[in-house]
């Protein structure tokens, strides 16, 4: 894989702006982005990686997989992604969620740990967690820590390995990667939840999927939009306001929150005004409720 040069000096100034753009009250550690040149990045296919799909026996389940990556292998780390990733586990775990899987870094502290966020192990434990559900089930994907695109349309989630790459992948977790994998889901009901730079980029691919309808998927800002860690909350800012202002605080971790309203109101909610910093909603059936159970 070639070296992946970081704008070092653009990251810097644009730290400067965005701190500067911060609302008051709201204190901001980092933003979740890394900026770097990636015309000449290419990601491993899924070809290697299979799974034999099938149906449950009829009985409801449900599945999640959680990634929150705070220390990084090779970049810049973040602070509060496994904090994150531990209030999202908390939060399913009460609500009854049969079978969760935790990914993160090797330092940090996780209420369940089920091994680090390489791209590869997060691949395998969406595939994994694919294979397992049937029609009636529901499937989710979380995920926190630091984003990118190529400006070109696309976006990525960097994984622990990022630039530096484990077990054949190279670290870079592409739009339309998550969505080969999702798209084989025979689940009904599909959550997406990044907090992560860029994220809104995964929408496109994701309602582009031949299942798009079972999708609903919320992220912290759109294709050119950042999300940040905030001091205030010990969390990802977008990720305190839809889960612990709304559902927890608000709904009192009512199971049967409609999704849709529960965004409404972290979104109005949240201190940027609406544009590209602003959370974005993709809902593949925006004329029924998706419901987290």
């Amino acid at each position: 894989m070639r070296k992946i040069s970081f704008c070092i000096l653009s990251l810097v100034l644009l730290c400067g702006m965005l701190v500067a753009a911060v609302p008051l009250g709201v204190t901001v550690h980092q933003e979740r982005t890394v900026i770097e040149s990636l015309e000449d990045v290419e990601s491993t296919s899924l070809e290697s990686l299979s799974a034999d799909f099938k149906s449950q026996n009829g009985v409801v389940e449900h599945f999640a997989v959680i990634v929150g990556i705070s220390d990084y292998k090779s970049i810049n780390d973040l602070r509060y992604c496994d904090d994150d990733a531990n209030d999202w586990y908390d939060y399913l775990f009460e609500m009854g969620y049969e079978h969760l899987v935790v990914l993160g870094d090797n330092s940090s502290y996780y209420h369940q740990y089920d091994g680090v966020a390489t791209e590869f192990n997060t691949k395998i434990a969406l595939l994994d967690m694919v294979n397992n559900a049937g029609p009636k089930d529901t499937i989710a994907f979380i995920s926190s820590g630091h984003g990118s695109g190529d400006s070109r349309g696309a976006s990525l989630l960097c994984m622990w390995d990022i630039t530096a790459g484990e077990d054949g992948e190279d670290g870079y977790f592409w739009d339309y990667e998550l969505a080969a994998i999702l798209e084989l889901a025979l689940a009904d009901n599909i959550f997406v939840f990044l907090d992560h730079c860029f994220a809104g980029g995964f929408g496109e691919e994701l309602m582009a999927m031949s299942n798009s309808e079972d999708v609903y998927f919320a992220s912290t800002c759109d294709i050119m939009g950042m999300g940040w860690d905030a001091g205030e909350y010990s969390n990802g800012l977008w990720t305190y306001f839809f889960l612990e202002y709304t559902l927890i605080q608000i709904f009192d971790s009512d199971p049967q929150t409609e999704m849709e309203i529960a965004f409404d109101i972290a979104a109005d909610a949240y201190p940027y005004p609406r544009g590209a910093h602003h959370p974005q909603e993709y809902d593949g059936d925006p004329l029924s409720s998706f419901l987290l159970w």
